[in-house]
């Protein structure tokens, strides 16, 4: 019986570790890639690391035997405007090579996971799903358009015979370090921060984005894009759920959207002295008072997936960060 074989970038980052506990118990084999400098994030016996330096490197060739799948979770997730040449770079430039790549190797399946930042936008319709229209000028932040552009690449590929299909979650919820991915949001309410704003919420748990990925390998689904969302929430009672669970006091000064762009520049003079990662910049206080949900109707139909409630993340999620005393 012919084992499978699965190669998973960004496999240390909050999604990328997600994926390769699910894969273990499937009985895949698996290839993953790390940073030069990346901690390994669990004991991962079994798991095949492969070490990469730039977007240059041909990591499909570096696999020693017929690969099956590609699943590129690697991305650089940052809204400073410092950053957007690194940005496009990760996302685009190196999403292109790998796909390239993949094509000229016979993969089976290219999965991408993009992002809800990345879809079109319109201001009249609060309710966004796969076949909303998309223009670039509506991109709030480089992040999304970096994702919207990967995405194009790779339905000019699969015309050319990639099989693909992407994922765009919302914010992941999961375990991670303070600083990393959505687990700011929670190291804030850990920080008795007051305030919060208008906006929404989307959000899914890693778990489940994670689960879904990895069915996608093996089923007949391809050349298909999928927004992947369980559930919306005002950020007030989404920091509240979050305080109730870290019994503390949660955030209750409403920040009108002018505030929160003063806040932002006020937070990155503060970052460049303490030269901790600033939680809020420019472009994040931008999207702070989006009200858009994400439609998920799509998914929900083609995977049939029982989702983890919000409390249910929030509760796994401070449970895990207190044992790592990122909480």
């Amino acid at each position: 019986m012919h084992i499978k074989t699965v190669l998973v970038t960004g496999a240390t980052g909050l999604l990328g570790t997600q994926i390769l506990q699910t894969l273990i118990a499937q009985h895949f084999k698996i290839y993953a890639t790390k940073r030069v400098h990346s901690k390994i994030p669990f004991d991962s016996g079994g798991i095949n690391w492969v070490e990469i330096s730039s977007a240059e490197d041909n990591i499909v060739e570096v696999v020693p035997e017929t690969l099956d799948y590609v699943i590129h979770a690697g991305a650089l997730v940052s809204y400073k405007k410092s950053d957007k040449e690194k940005i496009f770079n990760v996302n685009t430039v190196w999403t292109t090579k790998l796909a390239e790549d993949a094509l000229e190797a016979g993969v089976k399946k290219f999965i991408f996971i993009s992002s809800i930042s990345a879809l079109g936008k319109k201001s009249l319709d609060r309710f966004i799903d796969e076949s909303t229209p998309k223009s670039h000028d509506e991109f709030l932040t480089n992040y999304g358009k970096s994702k919207r552009k990967a995405e194009e690449m790779l339905w000019e590929m699969s015309s050319k015979g990639l099989p693909i299909v992407i994922f765009n979650p919302s914010v992941i919820l999961g375990p991670a370090t303070r600083y990393q991915s959505s687990a700011q949001l929670f190291g804030y309410v850990g920080d008795q921060k007051p305030f919060y704003t208008k906006g929404l919420i989307n959000y899914i748990d890693v778990r489940d984005v994670a689960e879904i990925v990895v069915r996608s390998l093996e089923n007949k689904i391809q050349n298909e894009q999928f927004i992947l969302n369980s559930g919306s929430t005002s950020y007030r009672e989404f920091f509240a759920a979050i305080a109730k669970e870290l019994q503390k006091k949660p955030p209750s000064i409403e920040v009108p959207k002018f505030m929160v762009m003063l806040g932002a520049v006020i937070e990155n003079v503060i970052s460049k002295c303490s030269r901790n990662p600033a939680t809020l910049t420019m472009e994040t206080a931008k999207m702070a008072g989006n009200r858009y949900t994400y439609v998920a109707a799509k998914a929900n139909s083609a995977f049939n997936h029982s989702y983890k409630t919000l409390e249910q993340s929030i509760e796994w999620t401070v449970s895990e960060m207190k044992k790592t005393s990122e909480l």
